[in-house]
């Protein structure tokens, strides 16, 4: 993820991550991580994490507490409902969006992140499966972004119980296009 965002971000400027369906958040700490790399000791990176489900995120706050995150109960297909999150996310993340299972909800998924990125924004998603993911650059494509990086993860994590299927197969990195 450092490499393909590399060079993006301005060391000493302020970096908002907004982490769309996180879930528990396994990749804060990643987040919090490449974050701090990117923009430098001066620079706060603060995390929003969304996601409907409510076990999860009382999970996610538990577990991140000492991070400056915040975990809210959101419908990420609905995050324009929410007027005080802003506009201002210098990164959106989506980890195993779940593209095939809904094409039409991720792609409102998909619009309500790229609503909330910044002018000069990185939206970045990871997937399980080589087809969705293909099907989910395209869709992204046709909304007004372009493919700054996509690669196949040599450290991802196959799942014995899925053909084909593995951890953070993909990761893709995209911005608007200029």
């Amino acid at each position: 993820l450092k490499d393909s965002l590399g060079g993006h971000f301005a060391g000493g400027k302020d970096l908002r991550i907004l982490n769309l369906a996180c879930g528990r958040c396994d990749e804060a700490e990643t987040l919090f991580s490449v974050g701090r790399e990117l923009t430098g000791e001066k620079a706060a990176v603060e995390m929003v994490g969304a996601d409907i489900r409510i076990r999860e995120i009382r999970q996610a706050r538990e577990r991140h507490a000492h991070l400056p995150a915040e975990f809210l109960i959101e419908d990420a297909s609905q995050l324009s409902r929410n007027k005080a999150l802003g506009d201002d996310f210098g990164l959106v993340f989506l980890r195993h969006q779940n593209f095939w299972h809904g094409q039409e909800l991720w792609k409102k998924i998909f619009d309500q992140g790229i609503a909330k990125l910044r002018e000069d924004g990185m939206l970045v998603i990871t997937s399980y499966f080589d087809v969705e993911h293909r099907l989910a650059l395209e869709a992204l494509q046709k909304m007004g972004l372009e493919v700054v990086s996509n690669r196949r993860n040599k450290a991802s994590r196959v799942l014995a119980d899925a053909p084909g299927k593995s951890v953070d197969r993909w990761v893709a990195v995209l911005r608007r296009k200029e």
